[in-house]
């Protein structure tokens, strides 16, 4: 709260007395506009940064100001685009995730399939006796032969060898009949590759039983594959006891699979051909690719297309937030989807429509802003410029409005050559319709007066009312406590409309006395019950003797726990200061009031007046 204005003191002497009233500040002139900002204009600003700027013709303020937007101002890559790269990454790494994992899946269940194929075909070899495979190699043939010849030559010693082949010429069936003893199996013969499934160009290409202490030989079910061998470049032995081994044909450089067992003492082998195999995966690389580079194509378009559906309505809101910060208020939002962005929109639009108003208000505000310093102004011309000059009279007055413009006023009225008035009034109301019901006041009570030079202040009241209780609104009224100083006698007249009383410090007692006509407020009644309340007071006031004037504001003034300053207090410190001069009372009056008010706004006009007669 600013501290209080000091009056100026009046110069002491035993004929005359005069001061300066106190102003709170200075207050515009009556024909100063309200101060509007240059126009600018959009500039270049250093490092791309925002600036105010604002049409020639109209008032920059706190909602009007516009932000440019920086000239050079380049987006990054867009949301849109952003989500698009983001998706179709996730599309093609998830796509590729599949098809790795079902090609190896694939690639793992052939290859397991035709171990499968080969282990079953190794052991169903392993499974035939091992006797019958040595004896289909003919390494038992020659044995048995001379086991029968032994036989033969114990039965009949004159069977030579030259007898049986000439005995064998004459009886053929006993040539079969020898031959199917010596060699009861026959001889094995090779499968041709062009009527079985076995061969160079088959899936099996080799079956081997090998007798490997070389005895007995080998059975090959293969001719001719196989013949220069197989490299094997890796082993690995299958839980059953199966060896089985990837490698490479030297002859026809293809690759393979060995599959290896031994029993018995034979080793047993299959090769299979992996061609086929290697077919099968190429066609089944071929087969999940193509849906996997759809799927990817396919999931690129959605993210374009979800994309476009997510910034669009964005887009739309930017824009539409471009519009507003470049002071098109009027511009409305209009939601584009039914989401958060939407709700965003809605909120925004929302947003603006407050702005507007707000925008709106503020320039009524102006105006009534640009009013009120002019009703200011008419007000302060109104209150005396020059403070009462009285022979032998110590004058001083203080006025201080609780808004730009109050409800309070006083006055000095110079009725005749002897007659001095002092008039103190509050209005029941404050800021502008307090003020213009007080310049109807002042402007009536002046009038009546001035033209008729009337020395008694309750006629002069009574005359004043019937013109404002016309005029005045319903439910308002002007309290007032006018006197009339006499001079040359020293007697004060007092009348009073349901004002404050009037406080009267006597020097020589030092006791304060208060005085406190009948009257009602002015404004109440248009005459009859007026007029019978009102009345004059007089009052002869003696050398050193002091009288107060002033408004309920002054002893109603509260502090922030709302309580008021008081009547007792306030009569006890005119009491204690009444022997100074006029404004330095006036100023430890104020100054105590300040102190009592602390930080609290204050809640009404104050205006005191006071004369001490010297």
């Amino acid at each position: 709260m600013p501290e209080a204005p000091v009056p100026k003191s009046t110069p002491k002497s035993k004929t005359s007395s005069s001061g300066q009233i106190p102003h709170l500040g200075q207050r515009p002139a009556s024909t100063a506009k309200l101060p509007t900002a240059p126009s600018t204009a959009r500039r270049a600003t250093p490092r791309g940064k925002a600036e105010i700027v604002s049409s020639h013709d109209e008032d920059v303020s706190e909602l009007r100001q516009r932000v440019a937007s920086p000239p050079n101002a380049t987006l990054g890559l867009s949301l849109k685009w952003k989500i698009v790269i983001a998706m179709a990454a996730i599309t093609i790494a998830t796509a590729m995730l599949i098809f790795v994992s079902i090609n190896s899946k694939a690639v793992t269940q052939l290859s397991d399939e035709i171990d499968a194929k080969g282990i079953r075909l190794v052991k169903t070899l392993a499974s035939i006796d091992a006797p019958l495979w040595k004896a289909a190699m003919g390494g038992l043939k020659e044995e048995r032969k001379k086991k029968l010849d032994f036989l033969a030559q114990k039965f009949n010693p004159d069977m030579t060898a030259a007898a049986r082949e000439n005995l064998f010429r004459q009886s053929p069936e006993l040539r079969t009949m020898y031959d199917q003893l010596t060699d009861p199996f026959g001889p094995l013969h090779t499968l041709k590759t062009d009527q079985r499934d076995i061969g160079p160009n088959s899936d099996i290409l080799q079956i081997t039983v090998v007798d490997p202490t070389g005895g007995s030989g080998s059975v090959t079910a293969v001719e001719g594959t196989g013949e220069k061998g197989i490299s094997i470049i890796t082993r690995h032995r299958d839980p059953s006891g199966v060896e089985i081994g990837d490698g490479r044909d030297k002859g026809s450089e293809q690759e393979v699979r060995l599959y290896r067992m031994e029993k018995s003492g034979l080793e047993f082998n299959v090769i299979l051909s992996l061609a086929r195999i290697n077919e099968a995966r190429s066609a089944l690389k071929s087969s999940i690719l193509l849906p996997v580079l759809v799927s990817i194509l396919a999931g690129i378009g959605i993210a374009v297309w979800i994309g476009t559906l997510i910034t669009n309505p964005i887009k739309h809101l930017m824009s539409d937030m471009n519009q507003v910060s470049n002071g098109n208020l009027e511009h409305r939002t209009v939601a584009h989807s039914k989401d958060e962005v939407g709700l965003l929109a809605q909120t925004f639009g929302r947003m603006t429509e407050a702005l507007r108003a707000a925008r709106e208000q503020e320039i009524e505000s102006k105006a009534l802003e640009h009013d009120l310093a002019i009703a200011s102004e008419i007000q302060s011309n109104l209150v005396p410029k020059r403070m009462l000059k009285v022979p032998g009279y110590d004058v001083s007055a203080y006025y201080r409005p609780s808004k730009e413009v109050g409800g309070d006023y006083y006055d000095f009225i110079q009725i005749d050559e002897e007659n001095e008035g002092v008039i103190v009034a509050d209005v029941s109301g404050k800021g502008v319709p307090g003020s213009l019901v007080m310049t109807m006041a002042r402007a009536f009570i002046r009038m009546e007066a001035e033209r008729s030079r009337n020395t008694s202040p309750a006629d002069t009241l009574m005359k004043a009312n019937r013109m404002l209780a016309q005029d005045i609104k319903k439910g308002m009224f002007v309290t007032a406590l006018y006197c009339i100083l006499n001079k040359r006698t020293n007697e004060l007249r007092v009348a009073s409309a349901g004002h404050n009383p009037l406080v009267i410090w006597r020097a020589a007692t030092n006791q304060v006395q208060l005085v406190n006509p009948n009257g009602i407020a002015l404004g109440f009644d248009k005459g009859p019950v007026f007029e019978r309340t009102v009345k004059d007071e007089k009052i002869v006031l003696g050398h050193g003797d002091r009288i107060v004037a002033f408004t309920d504001g002054t002893v109603e003034a509260m502090n922030a726990q709302n309580q008021e300053f008081g009547d007792e207090r306030f009569y006890t410190l005119i009491r204690d200061l009444a022997p100074r001069d006029s404004n330095q009372m006036l100023n430890l009056l104020v100054k105590a009031l300040d102190e009592h008010k602390g930080h609290a706004p204050q809640s009404d006009d104050i205006t005191i007046v006071t004369l001490r007669y010297l």
